[in-house]
């Protein structure tokens, strides 16, 4: 099978408003059943994602934030709701400009990424991508085996090196101009189609239902 590898985004990809329902786990076992490998690409910390889902040995790695940032200035300026993790912190876009001015007043090197309706501050050079590659090296397998599959602006490095890019119905504008193939319904129902698909070897059945066909 020349597609070894699924690799998820979670919310509004897997999950809708966080939740991921029992039928979605339940085609992504029937995937892992059938000797595809899952990855799990997400921009929750380990402690938010513990919060709402619990992966089990379902995914043979997964991919959480990555690097180290500088905390203070946010909070001194008011920057609020603020999610700090070990590396990561996230907030409203409409932050945006108090986290880019106290980026700049401390002066360290880091770049704010569009989550739909969230900006997140990471190190340079992380990114999906960075985080997908990890894994797959970790794995032993290769991008072009990869499908990728995401719904936000952060999933766009995610698409850049997977083999095969797939967005659900429900995702940005952004996304979908970059995706191979775009679903025809949103969220996990979209991932229960993408799965059933897989486990056929057969994701023409796809592309023949996408709005990019032809």
């Amino acid at each position: 099978m020349r597609h070894r590898v699924l690799a998820c985004d979670y919310d509004g990809t897997l999950a809708t408003q966080g939740v991921c329902s029992d039928q979605t786990v339940e085609a992504l076992e029937r995937v892992a059943a059938a000797g595809i490998r899952l990855v799990l690409v997400t921009g929750r910390t380990r402690e938010e994602l513990a919060d709402v889902f619990d992966p089990g040995t379902l995914f043979e790695a997964i991919v959480v934030e990555n690097g180290a940032v500088v905390i203070a200035e946010f909070e001194r300026t008011g920057v609020s709701p603020l999610v700090v993790g070990r590396v990561l912190c996230s907030t409203a876009w409409s932050q945006q400009p108090k986290v880019s001015a106290a980026i700049a007043k401390v002066g360290v090197d880091r770049q704010v990424v569009r989550n739909r309706e969230s900006a997140m501050v990471l190190p340079p050079g992380i990114s999906k991508r960075t985080g997908i590659e990890a894994a797959l090296r970790a794995l032993g397998e290769l991008p072009s085996a990869t499908v990728a599959v995401g719904d936000g602006e952060n999933d766009v490095p995610l698409f850049a090196v997977a083999g095969v890019s797939v967005a659900v119905a429900n995702a940005v504008d952004a996304l979908k101009a970059r995706a191979d193939v775009v679903l025809t319904e949103p969220n996990g129902r979209g991932i229960q189609s993408l799965a059933a698909a897989m486990v056929a070897g057969d994701l023409g059945v796809l592309t023949a239902l996408s709005p990019l066909a032809g």
